[in-house]
C-alpha cells in the first residue's frame, strides 16, 4: 500500500504527456483512414466515368432506362 501512495504523490506531466501524444496519434490515424478512403472513393468514381462496363449492374439498368 505504501507504493500505491508514493506514485500518488509522483509529478502527474509525464502521464500527461504521454496521454496527449495518444491522442495526437490517434488523431492522426483517424485523419489517415479518412483520406485514403476519400482518395479510394475518388479513384472508383473515376474508373467508372472511364469505363462505363465497370459500372454495378443496377445502374446501368437505370442509365439505360432514362430517355
Amino acid at each position: 500500500m505504501s507504493t500505491l501512495l508514493l506514485f500518488a504523490s509522483e509529478n502527474p506531466w509525464p502521464g500527461l504527456a504521454v496521454a496527449s501524444a495518444n491522442l495526437v496519434v490517434a488523431l492522426f490515424l483517424v485523419s489517415l483512414s479518412v483520406l485514403l478512403a476519400i482518395a479510394i472513393s475518388l479513384l472508383a468514381w473515376l474508373h467508372a466515368l472511364v469505363d462505363p462496363e465497370a459500372m454495378p449492374i443496377g445502374w446501368r439498368v437505370e442509365l439505360r432506362a432514362t430517355p
